[in-house]
């Protein structure tokens, strides 16, 4: 008899499992975001990037080096064209500096201009350094799957914290459910007006995962502006010299 109902004990527990797997179990939202932020950036990330800035009267493209080292630290210094060279921007922590070579100074930004163009493009201060954070200046909430660009996507929706020192009332993120790769994101105005979408494309392998190698961000605010970020070497999860993030890196040439 016992042995018999060891049986269908096991029965049972084989049967909920089967159900629970085959209805589902709800996705974690956070979690999701975690893995997505940790696909596009790492640990750390070195990249080499071409951004070109298009405006119904005007197209310009600048070379850049780019350093990250997760959560808080950013380096980003023009190579191209000469006009441009050496110029640099270093976030750390909350405070951010430019650097100016035309007039050698450097100018540290106040978190009132995060939301100001980055170099004339498309991307603001703030989305080009990170100083807010997906994961943790954010709530979370998954509100279904759709498709885009053939990807099977979740469709998630993340909501300032109170007091979160972010510059957006809202974004709207379609990561791909294959690998929790991003492939849109939506910025919202905080009257819930959207005001630019990003898209991610062009996946190929770099190193060992895929990833966009060009970011294309749209001004829905300014018809016909839209800013690429075309990544022409990236590399992930590699120890970054502490001298990188520096001020006095900002003025050093290369």
């Amino acid at each position: 008899m016992k042995a018999i109902e060891a049986r269908i004990g096991m029965a049972a527990t084989l049967v909920l499992a089967l159900g629970l797997r085959a209805a589902g179990a709800p996705p974690d939202a956070l979690a999701i975001a975690k893995r997505s932020d940790q696909a596009l950036r790492g640990r750390t990330q070195h990249g080499r990037v071409s951004m070109t800035v298009r405006t119904p009267d005007w197209e310009r493209t600048l070379d850049m080096d780019t350093w990250f080292e997760n959560p808080d630290r950013t380096f980003i210094r023009i190579t191209g064209p000469a006009k441009e060279a050496g110029t640099a921007t270093l976030r750390l922590g909350q405070n951010m500096w430019n650097y100016l070579p035309q007039v050698e100074r450097v100018i540290k930004i106040p978190p009132s201009l995060m939301l100001q163009p980055w170099m004339g493009s498309d991307f603001s201060n703030d989305d080009l350094v990170k100083e807010s954070s997906l994961v943790t200046d954010y709530t979370h909430e998954i509100t279904g799957e759709e498709t885009f660009d053939g990807d099977r996507c979740y469709r998630l929706v993340a909501t300032p914290k109170p007091d979160a020192p972010v510059v957006w009332g809202r974004l709207v993120l379609w990561i791909r459910v294959a690998d929790d790769l991003p492939r849109k994101e939506e910025y919202y105005g905080e009257n819930g007006d959207l005001r630019k979408v990003l898209n991610f494309d062009d996946i190929r392998r770099a190193g060992d995962r895929p990833y966009p190698m060009r970011w294309t961000m749209k001004s829905l605010t300014k018809p016909g502006h839209e800013t690429v970020l075309a990544f022409h070497s990236i590399e992930f999860d590699r120890p970054i010299p502490a001298r990188i993030f520096t001020r006095q890196n900002l003025k050093r040439s290369f």
